[in-house]
């Protein structure tokens, strides 16, 4: 059917108004389960942060006394004093007086969408640095170097669970600032995972209650073997499911909340 003669057209038209919701979608990640784990912060003072660690002494079998016997002063170790420095983050905004004051689609004032927007955007940079393997402490230079935090990976030393020829320096008084040494690559199996849990318990008597993984290894996680006996019971007008993701790990020491991150 040929096109009529001097229709007007869409394409013609002028004066159609535009149609732009009145929303506005990101479209990245914003969880931070680390940081979301930590609670509530401690008051810091000063630039370098400083706690105190100690230790109970090894177990003693042949604690015995002779009855009336003089007694004899145990050695007392000192407690270790430990630090950390504190680190700056920044999200630097500028917003002219005309951008805040035209009528825009999907927020009201420019300058609070972009604070949100940066807010946002420093967490997820905190939750990288936190959760980073081997981020040293240091105090910054003057203006020329920024101070940086110890990320966790730096002070994590005991049940840490390395490749061949990793390893993560014992640091025992001020802030750790020897890198994590990376160890042969493995696979990560339902065996590595249960050591760790083994040398927790031993070490500390506790159980960890967050096995934060990649989102690769959560799929790595959910194809262990005993994720096999999953089942699932269905209602009488629910559709079947197919179970294969795994939330949290049962082992002898304990379960864990599988947190994909």
């Amino acid at each position: 059917m040929p096109f009529p003669t001097n229709t007007y057209d869409r394409y013609s038209l002028v004066g159609a108004r535009e149609d732009l919701i009145e929303k506005i979608t990101l479209v990245n990640p914003t969880k931070t389960p680390f940081i979301s784990l930590l609670g509530t912060m401690a008051e810091v003072t000063n630039t370098l942060h400083e706690y105190q660690r100690d230790n109970l002494a090894s177990i003693d079998v042949n604690n015995a006394a002779i009855d009336g016997n003089d007694a004899t002063n145990k050695v007392i170790t000192p407690t270790q004093r430990i630090a950390n420095q504190c680190q700056i983050f920044e999200k630097t905004i500028g917003v002219s007086g005309r951008a805040e004051t035209i009528k825009k689609a999907g927020r009201g004032s420019e300058m609070t969408w972009q604070k949100m927007k940066a807010l946002a955007e420093m967490k997820r940079d905190q939750e990288s640095v936190y959760v980073h393997q081997s981020q040293v402490a240091t105090a910054g230079v003057s203006n020329t170097t920024a101070p940086r935090l110890g990320s966790f990976g730096v002070h994590v030393f005991t049940n840490a669970s390395h490749g061949v020829g990793g390893s993560t320096v014992a640091h025992n008084s001020g802030a750790p600032t020897s890198a994590v040494v990376a160890g042969t690559l493995r696979t990560l199996t339902q065996a590595l995972i249960e050591t760790t849990m083994q040398n927790i318990y031993v070490n500390s008597g506790e159980t960890p209650t967050t096995l934060m993984v990649t989102p690769s290894h959560k799929v790595v996680v959910s194809a262990i073997a005993g994720n096999a006996v999953n089942r699932y019971q269905v209602g009488k007008k629910e559709q079947g499911r197919i179970v294969t993701g795994a939330d949290v790990f049962m082992s002898n020491f304990g379960e864990i909340t599988i947190v994909p991150n």
